[in-house]
């Protein structure tokens, strides 16, 4: 583990903007503690002692940091929800009763989406094999950060992305394959591939797959204030 955190630091380097600076602790399984230290011009790991684990970490099991190295999951995947509240397979470690301020939550997005890509640039793999179940479809985060946030989304028939939501940003919904339904401030709209459609902020609106066999795939994009 340590030798391929060490490996992912050198890459991670090299995509890593200079003024995002911190520590971030990593902590795989009950046993393995690091410490990743993001310096202006230099990323670096150490391991740590489980018990010395700071404020501010990463927790996972070793199945989940096998994806991670694999290329299975980013790690966006593996920390994806739908609520902070919900667990997930790469979960945050803050103190008691804390919340991620903007600053650190933006720190954040950037190291999951590129720390543990051994590629530079970073290259995500789509498909259902690398998502996980979030918000209803099986979703693969692609960017976050600095007012934009984009997935890859995989839908079979049955299920349905969102309920009630009222999202404080813009939306686009692209499909890049397969077929379905979107349901936007009561209209019902027919999506295939090549169509994309726009939801604006604070509107109700749903994605689904009604019928067929072919999975509904699309880009999501949100962007604008609070993104």
């Amino acid at each position: 583990m340590f030798e391929d955190l060490i490996d992912m630091a050198e890459c991670y380097q090299k995509k890593k903007p200079s003024d995002l600076k911190g520590k971030i602790h990593i902590l795989i399984g009950e046993d393995h503690g690091f410490l990743v230290k993001l310096e202006e011009s230099n990323v670096e790991v150490e391991k740590a002692e489980v018990d010395n684990i700071g404020d501010l970490g990463l927790v996972m099991s070793e199945d989940t940091f096998y994806k991670l190295n694999s290329g299975e999951w980013n790690g966006m995947t593996a920390a994806g929800r739908s609520s902070m509240s919900e667990p997930a397979p790469l979960d945050f470690r803050l103190p008691e009763g804390a919340k991620l301020d903007e600053e650190t939550l933006q720190m954040m997005y950037h190291f999951l989406t590129h720390f543990f890509s051994k590629d530079y640039p970073t290259i995500t793999e789509l498909g259902r094999e690398h998502a996980r179940k979030v918000h209803g479809g099986n979703a693969v985060p692609i960017a976050y950060g600095h007012g934009i946030r984009s997935a890859y989304y995989t839908i079979q028939k049955g299920e349905q992305i969102n309920e009630d939501e009222l999202d404080p940003w813009n939306q686009v919904f692209t499909v890049v394959n397969g077929s379905g339904k979107a349901l936007v401030d009561g209209e019902e709209i027919e999506l295939e591939k090549n169509k994309s459609v726009h939801v604006p902020p604070k509107t109700e609106h749903i994605v689904k797959k009604e019928e067929g066999e072919d999975d509904l795939e699309l880009i999501w994009i949100a962007y604008g204030e609070k993104a």
